[in-house]
Order: structure tokens, then C-alpha cells, then sequence
């Protein structure tokens, strides 16, 4: 089983990992849609040029189309070797067009072709389309050659036609570009007849994201096109490992920087803890030293009355027994009893913090900067410190380091005895009551001697070895000096509870 250390370091680590891991998954789904919008941009681009480039072709075989039909009206006929020549250099200069066949509409009649021969079945499906053009380009498959299409047309284009002029091309061939960006696994494209019917290409798309027919207003072919991506098309490799290292450069430095803030912070905190435990340990040795000072007081001020009364009552007599060298005597040592007497009070009265009517004092914060100062101690006493949440914010006119000795004092009284057996325990539990606000301190010790109980708020009265008896009377002046006090509730289990006013209803109440 891990131990506390090792387990939050071990959670530590985990959540830099999944940390990493939602930020590289999310670098790279933005990554992949980023490469999606521009591969679609890409597409579009491509499907367009692509279709401007097969109206082009398209129209080419209209032009070729008037030009041989001119040729084949102008000599009629008596010039074989002049068409066939000009049809073989159409087809050498364009691939695409497969076939050129001049039929004579009269049967029977010699026809031209650039073709080894023509069966009488194509003879007659040229024928046919030719008279039943209507003068317009017929455009239909060619049914003995798959993949090709015909485009026929009378020559010349009159109803004196004499012949069936004809040219066969190939649709993948027109489909043929230099661009290899249509050879890609992802993209598909097709080319249709007007009719619908297949013509070139992976067969009829039902939902392309491209389909216009093209431009040529003799050949109204459709193409159609679509591309679905692939995960390597969305994140190639090489770019993926780009990224995958950016993003865990990135994160390396923010993790680091996030850590070298948060040392920092901790050490402005223990800096700001520090500061706090040294006021405090400042603030209770001068009130402290004014307690000393408040008890030598007490002790000396009978005395110094008696000497007064004695020095007085002498030069009263001296007065009577007119006794001149008595006088000047005893009237020095009157001078030098309230001389002493006023010394002991401006020491009293300069350990005493001057009031301001402004100061506030937060008790949430208090309460929490004492917690942070007595957790470590009471963690190494084995002791377990709670804090119950403060209610809402509750100001005391008072000074906050006061404030904060006084739970200071009374949290670290309750760890010293409830530390004195296995599994002691410290509940701070503040509240509001009425006008007042209710600090409740118990400890699982073993209680508070009977012998002790009414005079425990006394100076100089402890029942801990090597104690000076003055921190309890401490809290109970300062508490005074806020308006409140504080009492113990219970002896067994120890209850000290500290009772202080809400601001505004505290007019100032002087210590005693």
C-alpha cells in the first residue's frame, strides 16, 4: 500500500497525464478539422477546374464535328483520302476520339472511316440517328464499345443531308488530366450521359458533393464528383508528429511554469505564515511583559501607598515637633514614592496597545491563519485539529493579531493536553448568537484539575510543568479589551469558549 507521499505523487503525475492527453487529443480533432476545410476548399477548386477543362474538350469536338462536315459537303465526296487524312490528324492530336465514320445516308454506298471496317449493325445505328437528329448533335453510347460514346451529326446539316458524320470518344480519355490529385484513393468522380447512364468513372455517385453538367451546349455530359477523407489524409503522419511534439513542448512549459508559480506562491505563503507566527510570538511577549508588569503593579502598590502614607503623616509631625532637618527628608521620600509609583504605571500603560475605533478584526481569517500556524505542531503531537467553516463574515472592532492570539492560545492549550493520549482530537467550532460571536475550543485531554478551575484566568496560575500561568489570563484581557471574555464552559472534556461582540456593538470597553 502507498504511503501519503508517494500516493499524491502518484495522483499528481496522473493528472499531468490526462492533463496531456485531453490537450493533445483536443490539438489534434482541431488539427483534423482545420486539414478537413481545407482539403474540402481543395476539392472544390479541383472539381471546378476540372469541369471547365471538359467543357473545353467538348466543345473542341463540336469544332471538329463542323470542320469535317464542311469538308465532307465542299468535294462531296470525290475527296476520300483529303477527309480521312484530316480525321486521322483529329485523332492523332487527340487521343480521346477514338473513331471517324462518314456513312452515306442512301443505301447501298461506299462510307468512309478511320476504322479497320464497319459492321452493317453500326452502319445502320449511324444512319438512324443521323435521320432522326432533327439537324441537332445526337449524343448516345456507343453499344459496341463500353466506356464510349457517339456524337453524331447529318452532313451537311440540312434536310438534303447526304451523309452520317460521326465520332466516337472515350470517356475515360477525356476524363484523362494532369493533375494527379483525381488519382487519390479518397476522391471519386464519374461522368454521366444526359441520359443518366454511366458513362466513365466509379458508376453513378448518389450524393456527390459536385455534379453540374457540363458547358458545352452539344454534349450536356454530367459530371459528378466526392471525396471522403481518411484519417491519414486529416493528420499525415509527419504532420502528426509535429504537432504531437509542439503540443508536448507546450505543455512541458506550462506545466513547468505552473510549477515554478505554485513554489512561488507557497513561498510568498510560509513567508506571509512566517511573518504571522513572528507577530504573534512578538505580540504575546509584550503582553506577556505587560501581564508581568500589570502583576508587579499590583504587588508594589500596596507598599508604595504605605511608604506614601508614612512619608506624609512624618512631615505632618515634623510640622508639629518643628523639627527642621525632618522635613526635607521625608518629603524626598514622598517625591520618590509616587515617582516610582508613576514609573510602574507607564509601564503598564506601555504594553498596552492603544485602541483605535476604526481597527476590524476578520474572525474567518483568524481562525485560518491559525489553523495553518498549529496544524504542522499538532500533526508531529499526533493529534487530530478540525476546524468547523465560519459562518458568514464576522467582523470584531478589535486588532486581528489580538484576535488571532487569543484562538492562537487557546487552540495550542487544547493540542499540549489532548496530545497527552493516543488519538487526541481539537474541534474549533465558531458561530453567531444573537449579538454575539461564539468560539467553541474542546479538546479530548484529560481535563482541567478541579483545583485549578476558579482560579485559572488568574496571572502566574498553571497547571502545566515549566508553564508561566499568564497565557489564559492573556486571553482573558485581551478579550476584555474587545468587549468579551472568555470562560470555561466545561472541565472534562475542556470546553474554553471565547465570547466577543458584533462590530458596532462594542463602545471601546477598557481593560482593567
Amino acid at each position: 500500500m502507498l504511503s501519503a507521499e508517494p500516493l499524491a505523487t502518484f495522483k499528481h503525475r496522473s493528472l499531468q497525464l490526462a492533463g496531456w492527453l485531453v490537450l493533445m487529443v483536443a490539438g489534434l480533432l482541431l488539427t483534423a478539422m482545420l486539414e478537413r476545410n481545407r482539403l474540402e476548399t481543395e476539392f472544390d477548386t479541383e472539381a471546378t477546374i476540372l469541369h471547365r477543362l471538359l467543357s473545353q474538350r467538348a466543345d473542341q469536338h463540336d469544332a471538329h464535328l463542323t470542320a469535317l462536315s464542311a469538308l465532307a459537303s465542299a468535294d462531296g465526296g470525290n475527296r476520300p483520302d483529303l477527309f480521312l487524312e484530316v480525321a486521322a490528324t483529329i485523332i492523332g492530336f487527340y487521343p480521346r476520339i477514338v473513331a471517324i465514320d462518314l456513312v452515306p445516308l442512301a443505301a447501298p454506298g461506299d462510307y468512309l472511316t478511320t476504322r479497320p471496317s464497319l459492321r452493317a449493325e453500326q452502319i445502320e445505328t449511324l444512319r438512324a440517328a443521323a435521320l432522326g437528329s432533327g439537324g441537332k448533335l445526337d449524343v448516345q453510347v456507343a453499344p459496341w464499345a463500353p466506356g464510349r460514346y457517339l456524337l453524331i451529326k447529318r452532313s451537311p446539316n440540312t434536310d438534303d443531308a447526304r451523309f452520317a458524320l460521326a465520332m466516337e470518344v472515350d470517356g475515360a480519355a477525356l476524363m484523362d488530366v494532369s493533375s494527379a490529385y483525381w488519382t487519390r484513393p479518397s476522391v471519386r468522380w464519374s461522368l454521366l450521359l444526359p441520359d443518366g447512364a454511366p458513362l466513365a468513372g466509379a458508376g453513378r455517385i448518389s450524393a456527390p458533393a459536385f455534379e453540374k453538367p457540363l458547358g458545352s451546349q452539344s454534349q450536356p455530359l454530367v459530371l459528378q464528383a466526392d471525396f471522403a477523407p481518411r484519417p491519414a489524409d486529416l493528420l499525415p503522419v509527419g504532420r502528426l508528429a509535429t504537432i504531437a511534439a509542439l503540443i508536448t513542448l507546450g505543455y512541458l512549459g506550462l506545466v513547468l511554469g505552473l510549477g515554478q508559480y505554485a513554489r512561488a506562491r507557497r513561498a510568498e505563503r510560509q513567508a506571509y505564515l512566517s511573518a504571522q507566527e513572528a507577530r504573534l510570538a512578538h505580540a504575546s511577549r509584550v503582553n506577556t511583559l505587560g501581564e508581568l508588569a500589570s502583576g508587579i503593579a499590583h504587588e508594589l502598590t500596596q507598599p508604595l501607598t504605605a511608604i506614601l502614607s508614612q512619608a506624609q503623616a512624618a512631615r505632618h509631625l515634623s510640622r508639629r515637633g518643628d523639627i527642621a532637618a525632618l522635613e526635607p527628608a521625608m518629603q524626598g521620600i514622598a517625591d520618590q514614592a509616587k515617582r516610582a509609583s508613576a514609573i510602574l504605571e507607564r509601564l503598564r500603560n506601555w504594553t498596552v496597545p492603544a485602541q483605535d475605533a476604526d481597527r476590524v478584526a476578520d474572525l474567518g481569517m483568524a481562525l485560518q491563519n491559525v489553523q495553518l500556524l498549529l496544524q504542522p505542531e499538532a500533526s508531529q503531537r499526533g493529534v487530530t485539529l478540525r476546524f468547523d467553516p465560519a459562518p458568514l463574515p464576522l467582523d470584531i472592532q478589535g486588532d486581528q493579531v489580538e484576535l488571532e492570539q487569543i484562538v492562537f492560545n487557546l487552540v495550542r492549550n487544547a493540542i499540549e493536553a489532548a496530545s497527552a493520549q493516543a488519538g487526541g482530537e481539537v474541534s474549533v467550532s465558531p458561530r453567531r448568537s444573537g449579538d454575539q460571536i461564539i468560539v467553541d475550543v474542546t479538546d479530548t485531554g484529560p481535563g482541567v484539575a478541579e483545583a485549578l478551575r476558579d482560579r485559572l484566568f488568574e496571572p502566574f496560575v498553571t497547571g502545566k510543568p515549566g508553564g508561566t500561568g499568564l497565557g489564559l489570563a492573556l486571553c482573558q484581557r485581551l478579550a476584555e479589551r474587545m468587549g468579551g471574555e472568555v470562560q470555561l464552559v466545561t472541565a472534562r472534556p475542556a470546553l474554553f469558549r471565547l465570547s466577543l461582540p458584533v462590530r458596532g456593538l462594542h463602545a471601546g470597553k477598557a481593560a482593567p
